[in-house]
């Protein structure tokens, strides 16, 4: 009702208004970190798409706290087309339709970055590999948790963090257009 739609003054019609929102935060983000990385080519278009992936993990698993905060970061015509309703704060059929599709779109946009990682300079493909391994991995947890981000956070805990790190810097990076020596 009337008070429902008072708390939801942060809203997004559309995926289009969604990602005019994280326009201004996570792509610049990604955006703002090319010169330190030093990619060889242009990697721009990459960079902004880990940034949106990053954020959209973030919404997925936050979508408890951001309610407490009158927030929902889910497209409403998502919503709607899959006849979700966040606030009700239950796993549904609904709910899981719902996940699954913003899952899905989620990887998608990892995988579309995926295709900057190999323009770094190792140590940098290294650090971006991490990061990604980690945050990407907050999606199976989701999906390990039965879709449930209303009562707990989908964490990635500081052992498995080490043994991704440990295992990135340890793992020499593949580029696709590297030069062969005879």
């Amino acid at each position: 009702g009337a008070m429902r739609s008072d708390l939801t003054q942060r809203t997004y019609e559309t995926w289009a208004d969604l990602l005019a929102y994280m326009d201004g935060s996570a792509a610049v983000i990604g955006e703002m970190m090319l010169p330190v990385l030093n990619p060889t080519t242009d990697a721009v278009v990459p960079a902004r798409a880990l940034g949106l992936a990053f954020q959209l993990t973030n919404f997925l698993r936050d979508v408890g706290e951001d309610l407490d905060r009158g927030r929902v970061y889910l497209p409403q015509e998502d919503l709607e087309r899959f006849g979700a309703d966040p606030w009700a704060r239950r796993v549904t059929p609904e709910w899981r339709e719902l996940m699954r599709f913003e899952i899905a779109r989620t990887r998608d946009i990892y995988a579309a970055a995926d295709r900057g990682i190999g323009m770094l300079p190792s140590r940098s493909a290294r650090c971006v590999t991490t990061a990604r391994v980690l945050y990407s991995r907050i999606l199976a947890r989701i999906e390990a948790a039965d879709y449930d981000v209303f009562s707990r956070r989908a964490r990635v805990h500081a052992a498995q963090k080490s043994a991704v790190a440990i295992a990135t810097l340890l793992k020499p990076i593949r580029r696709p257009h590297a030069p062969t020596t005879p």
